[in-house]
């Protein structure tokens, strides 16, 4: 079973995929936030293509742990989602994943710095995606 991973922003969501065994993430794509109905139409598009079994989405929580206005804008996304798919969602702590994702492009890829963002959507859901299938393998 594929699992599907979204770093959801306010212009851009990034999207991972695993491996069908479950064990590596890898980059997939990234959408451009429109409307929120779009993206849902655009995630289930996704998730009928590839066969996707579970979604996991990354929820940026404070320093503290506690969920600041962020947060719950992605809560508030995922429980859009919930009410149209019908597959396990779950969520997962991403406080670092951008911050992770940065550094390996910084060390990994050169990227001119335009489309160094945009890749750091998608390298964000696979950090995301790999460090929920090393948690739950």
């Amino acid at each position: 079973m594929r699992i599907m991973a979204l770093d959801v922003g306010d212009r851009r969501i990034g999207v991972a995929i695993s491996d069908p065994m479950g064990l590596v993430a890898r980059r997939l794509t990234i959408l451009e936030r429109d409307i929120d109905s779009q993206d849902v139409l655009e995630v289930m598009k996704l998730v009928e293509e590839l066969n996707i079994g579970k979604i996991v989405v990354g929820i940026p929580l404070s320093q503290d742990g506690g969920e600041g206005q962020q947060a719950r804008k992605v809560n508030d996304y995922c429980a859009l989602l919930r009410t149209r798919l019908n597959i396990p969602l779950e969520t997962m702590d991403e406080r670092y994943s951008t911050l992770t994702a940065q550094e390996y492009l910084k060390q990994n890829i050169r990227l001119a710095k335009r489309k160094k963002k945009q890749r750091d959507d998608s390298m964000a859901a696979a950090v995301i995606l790999q460090d929920f299938l090393d948690e739950n393998t």
